[in-house]
């Protein structure tokens, strides 16, 4: 018995001797994932810090353009809150896979004791691509939207949005003095909400086009006569005056897809099948010059409604009023991005002709808005815009910008 118990005893006092390391290893095994999750928490919120410090900067004065120079990035560690961190920017590692333009990739590093985290931001120029419809100063004041108009995507008024009736807007709204007033009593739907107080203004310059157009892969016109470019699939047709048709090869012809008229008092027509990227000037600013006149519809030859992979996109920039002509169509086309610095999209014969619909796949940035179809909408056009989900993140070549970058993605 008195051998039994010493056992017991002494067997007791191992058991408890054997818990009692396993519980110090556990503890200090708690203790260490603590202080690496705390360090890893750490070390990630100031790399997040030197992201945002270096997205701000980038902000106040984006590099290469409204006459900023470049800028590499905090290159030389800078102390925070305990770490350091670097950010190096560089604009080869990422480019539109639609167009091949480039874009900023910002890599944030951060050390704190034994930890490094790297946050890595995607960054473009943003452009007036990326709405259904933009309306200038000018435009804010003048904007009705009515019943039986639409627009599909983010919607923009550099002013009060003015409303009569029922109108559609299936994405977001910003505008800069809110909407008008009176426009309620009509119920205008706005189907993901309205922010006021936003401020866009206008593209100070939209000639980034005509030195593209100038430059090697583009194509330059100057003179007076018209223009007119009829697009044929892979191939263009155009003209000048009544001269007849020179057919091309578009991936030789334009390599860079910047056409433009950049002088001359002569209008810009353009229709036809879109394959490819490609954007349309008439860039010229004296008097009545710098239009475009769509003469019939303008489609992809990959839809993208159907086709998402589709790589083909069109953007047209005037100087003056893109022009919706009267070729008898009820129905009427338009796959692009249209740009009017200084004008409107505007439907000739909107009084008198067949009542009908306007439909755009891309979006409208306008300085003023004009009428589409008579005051009782008994004729003209009915305006649907829908958005081309892809100029979110892409756009036609050389678009008008907003001189500023804005964020693609966040990788953490």
């Amino acid at each position: 018995m008195g051998k039994a118990a010493i056992l017991l005893v002494v067997g007791t006092g191992l058991l408890l001797l054997w818990s009692g390391r396993d519980l110090s290893d556990n503890s200090v095994t708690a203790y260490d994932n603590a202080m690496d999750y705390y360090e890893g928490g750490v070390t990630r919120y100031i790399a997040i810090a030197g992201a945002n410090m270096a997205a701000n900067q980038i902000f106040l004065t984006p590099p290469n353009l409204n006459g900023y120079g470049w800028w590499a990035g905090y290159t030389s560690p800078v102390s925070f809150a305990g770490g350091k961190f670097t950010v190096i920017i560089d604009s080869t590692s990422s480019v539109d896979p639609i167009t091949g333009q480039r874009r900023l990739t910002l890599k944030s590093t951060a050390v704190y004791r034994d930890s490094t985290f790297t946050v890595r931001v995607i960054l473009r120029p943003s452009n007036f691509a990326k709405f259904a419809f933009y309306a200038g100063a000018s435009g804010a004041s003048d904007a009705y939207w009515a019943t039986g108009d639409s627009a599909f995507g983010p919607v923009h008024s550099e002013g009060f949005l003015r409303t009569t009736g029922t109108p559609y807007f299936g994405g977001k709204v910003t505008t800069l003095n809110g909407i008008d007033s009176t426009s309620w009593s009509g119920h205008p739907i706005f189907n993901a909400g309205v922010e006021s107080g936003v401020s866009i203004p206008m593209n100070k310059s939209y000639q980034g086009l005509g030195t593209a157009a100038a430059a090697a892969g583009g194509k330059k016109f100057t003179g007076n006569d018209d223009l007119y470019l009829n697009f044929a699939g892979d191939s263009i047709k155009y003209h000048r005056a009544s001269n007849p048709d020179t057919t091309r090869l578009l991936s030789s012809w334009c390599p860079n897809g910047a056409i433009a008229l950049t002088s001359g008092t002569g209008t810009v027509h353009v229709q036809g099948t879109v394959k490819g990227h490609y954007t349309v000037g008439a860039l010229d600013s004296s008097g009545s010059a710098g239009r475009v006149v769509i003469d019939g519809n303008l489609t992809y030859n990959s839809d993208p409604r159907t086709t998402p992979t589709s790589t083909d996109m069109l953007g047209i920039v005037a100087w003056n009023d893109i022009n919706i002509k009267d070729n008898g169509s009820s129905y009427f086309t338009v796959m692009a991005s249209l740009f009017s610095y200084t004008n409107a999209v505007t439907v000739e014969n909107y009084d008198s002709r067949a009542k009908g619909t306007l439909y755009t796949l891309g979006g409208w940035t306008v300085q003023k808005v004009a009428a589409t179809s008579s005051s009782d909408l008994s004729h003209g056009y009915s305006v649907m815009i829908q958005f081309d989900s892809r100029f979110a993140s892409s756009s036609p070549p050389y678009f008008p910008g907003t001189n500023a970058y804005e964020i693609l993605a966040w990788y953490e």
